[in-house]
C-alpha cells in the first residue's frame, strides 16, 4: 500500500504490455491506451479503444503524459477504437492544446464522437484527420 493513498481509494490506471507495447487501462471499464511505435524518434503514436468518462480518462492523461519527451514534437491519437466519449475525454483532448508538442486526432470516429467533438466546438480547434 501506498503511504499517501487511503486504504478504500484503489489504483485507477495499470500499465501494462499490449504486444509488447506499453499500455495504459483504466481499472474499471475497457478504456485502453496503446502505444505504438512509429520508427520516427520525433513522434509518438496513442491507440486509444473502449469507453472514456470521468473514471476511464486517467489512462490517457498518463499515456499523454509518459510519452512526452524532449524530442517527440507530435503525437498522433488514434481515435478509431473508441466507442464513447464523454466532457471527460473532450477535457483531456482540448488539454493537448497546452502541450507544446503537435496532437493530431485520426479517425474515423464514432458517430458519438463525432457529434460530441461538433457540439462542444472540440473538432474546430484540433487537428482531426480520417484515416481511410
Amino acid at each position: 500500500m501506498t503511504p499517501d493513498r487511503p486504504r478504500h481509494q484503489t489504483p485507477r490506471t495499470r500499465l501494462q504490455l499490449v504486444a509488447g507495447a506499453p499500455a495504459w487501462r483504466a481499472h474499471h471499464g475497457d478504456a485502453l491506451v496503446r502505444y505504438a511505435p512509429v520508427g520516427c524518434p520525433t513522434t509518438a503514436a496513442l491507440l486509444l479503444s473502449g469507453a472514456f468518462d470521468a473514471d476511464t480518462v486517467p489512462c490517457l492523461r498518463e499515456a499523454l503524459d509518459a510519452v512526452r519527451t524532449p524530442q517527440v514534437e507530435l503525437v498522433l491519437l488514434d481515435l478509431a477504437g473508441v466507442n464513447f466519449g464523454d466532457s471527460a475525454l473532450v477535457h483531456a483532448l482540448g488539454d493537448t492544446r497546452s502541450r507544446p508538442e503537435r496532437h493530431i486526432l485520426i479517425g474515423p470516429l464514432s458517430g458519438q464522437l463525432t457529434r460530441l467533438l461538433a457540439v462542444t466546438g472540440t473538432g474546430d480547434v484540433l487537428d482531426v484527420v480520417d484515416a481511410v
